[in-house]
């Protein structure tokens, strides 16, 4: 039998990642008597405390009176002193958000913020054939990195890709032989990179490739 105390943990772990899935930004439409227009929210969760903004074309408003209980939260916005209470109901990868005159519920969707290491880049190298270009496409998800590589010879799956803020490193698998990848992003939007293989490393730079 569960005590007390492992109760009430169990509780909190689970009030905090409702929290954590809450935060971010999240999109979704609102009909009015000028037609259809976009809204975009930021909630950050603190606990029971619920923050952020709502956006639209015509500002950005704070919420007030915030407040977070497992998957339902309330806040409130004011616009031109009324206040607007809002709550919402997170649903999975959605939330259905009560907003007042409207009738149904207004869902939201979440803004995916795209990983500046995603797209595509490109290298080249000098061996005893003469320069050769290698192509890398990169998807970045949460900490985790997939794509491929392409060159004159082929193309290989990248494997084993982790992702550490702007570090990142991978592993491509050549005629049965790892070839480790260590990755940095720089602020100048390229990518520096060492090529490791049979404990020697090449430095390569790559450039995005601009579609």
């Amino acid at each position: 039998m569960k005590t007390k105390t492992a109760i009430f943990l169990s509780f909190v772990i689970c009030l905090a990642a409702h929290a954590q899935k809450l935060d971010g930004n999240w999109k979704g439409t609102m009909t009015g008597a000028n037609g259809a227009f976009e809204l975009l929210y930021t909630f950050k969760a603190d606990s029971s405390v619920l923050s952020g903004n709502a956006t639209s074309a015509m500002g950005s408003l704070p919420l007030e009176n915030g407040q977070v209980s497992g998957n339902t939260f309330s806040f409130d916005v004011n616009v031109n002193g009324q206040v607007f209470n809002n709550t919402g109901i997170l649903d999975g990868d959605i939330i259905k958000l009560t907003v007042p005159m409207m009738e149904q519920p207004m869902v939201l969707t979440r803004v995916v913020e795209k990983s500046k290491i995603d797209g595509q880049w490109i290298a080249k190298i000098s061996g005893p054939q003469g320069d050769m270009e290698i192509t890398f496409y990169f998807t970045v998800d949460e900490n985790k990195l997939t794509g491929k590589n392409s060159t004159m010879m082929g193309e290989s799956i990248l494997i084993n890709g982790i992702v550490n803020g702007d570090d990142f490193s991978f592993d491509v698998d050549f005629q049965g032989m790892t070839i480790g990848h260590k990755c940095k992003y720089l602020q100048d939007d390229s990518i520096e990179m060492n090529v490791v293989m049979m404990g020697q490393e090449m430095p390569m730079k790559l450039v995005r490739v601009v579609p």
